[in-house]
């Protein structure tokens, strides 16, 4: 009762399954009759086209056919050696009637309908498209039948994310009488097979904590200087590597400033006159050695 149905009075009922067809073939794929008015002019030729000629025969059924006309090739009179006589008329037997249901010959003459026993399958008649309603009757007669599709257990777990896991429980194939623990002894290896990792540094296993490790540096002091660890620790360094005052030439902040936002304060120096200069009047010569 699921899938195509060989008698025409019981409905098939709809089949679904994962398709195979990429973009391209999907596109091609009839939907709805809104979703086919989006995609008009996609798979079109473009504008190379062969026109057909309005006089004669019609290849759209929605067209007319005109009459037409064209000027015989036939000879009028037969050649009988030197003289011309006129070609006697054929009888009744010699023409070819053309049957009266059909197409007609004579554009004169109306063209019935012609009706025949047709010599397509049903797969092919079924991909005929007549009208969008007639075309969502048809859904799933194309798909395949519940026998080709893989089945997936209810049971365990579930490709579809829309279902829940549902617990799975299978018999062992371990040995009902045999010691768990002596079978695991034998495939066990000893202690002195084992790498072992130290537990001091840098750890492999990512639930063990790293412990830190100290060693002593072959750096010199001018480097250790040089490399930054906090600001905190940066401000214990400040001048350090500032040149000294001796190599500055630094402006005393007495006497005139070179900078303009320094005053200029009072400047004072040692004098460089003698300091015993008051005493040489000591030295003078006595009253009684004047001349």
């Amino acid at each position: 009762m699921f899938g195509r149905q060989q008698d025409s009075k019981k409905s098939t009922a709809p089949a679904f399954g994962f398709g195979s067809s990429n973009r391209d073939g999907a596109a091609k794929v009839f939907l709805t009759s809104e979703h086919a008015k989006a995609l008009y002019g996609l798979e079109g030729p473009g504008p190379v086209y062969d026109l057909k000629s309005s006089v004669g025969r019609q290849e759209s059924s929605k067209n007319e056919t005109a009459p037409l006309f064209s000027f015989g090739t036939a000879d009028r009179f037969s050649k009988q050696g030197a003289t011309s006589a006129k070609q006697p008329a054929p009888g009744p037997g010699a023409y070819a009637a053309g049957s009266s249901i059909g197409k007609q010959g004579d554009s004169t003459k109306g063209n019935s309908e012609v009706f025949g026993f047709g010599s397509s399958t049903r797969t092919g008649a079924a991909r005929v498209f007549l009208s969008p309603e007639h075309a969502k009757s048809d859904f799933g007669k194309c798909s395949p039948g519940p026998s080709v599709y893989s089945g997936k257990s209810a049971v365990g777990r579930q490709p579809d994310s829309k279902k829940e896991n549902s617990p799975a429980w299978v018999f062992s194939s371990e040995h009902r009488f045999k010691y768990d623990h002596v079978d695991r002894a034998a495939h066990v290896p000893g202690a002195g097979q084992y790498n072992t990792i130290g537990s001091v540094g840098p750890q492999a296993e990512s639930k063990k904590g790293n412990i830190p490790r100290f060693s002593f540096g072959s750096s010199n002091r001018d480097q250790r200087t040089k490399v930054y660890i906090s600001a905190d620790h940066e401000k214990a360094s400040y001048g350090m590597a500032s040149p000294g005052p001796a190599a500055v030439g630094a402006k005393s902040s007495v006497g005139r400033q070179s900078n303009s936002k320094n005053p200029t304060g009072n400047a004072w120096s040692f004098g460089t006159s003698k300091r015993l200069v008051y005493q040489d009047g000591l030295k003078a010569p006595g009253p009684g050695a004047y001349d």
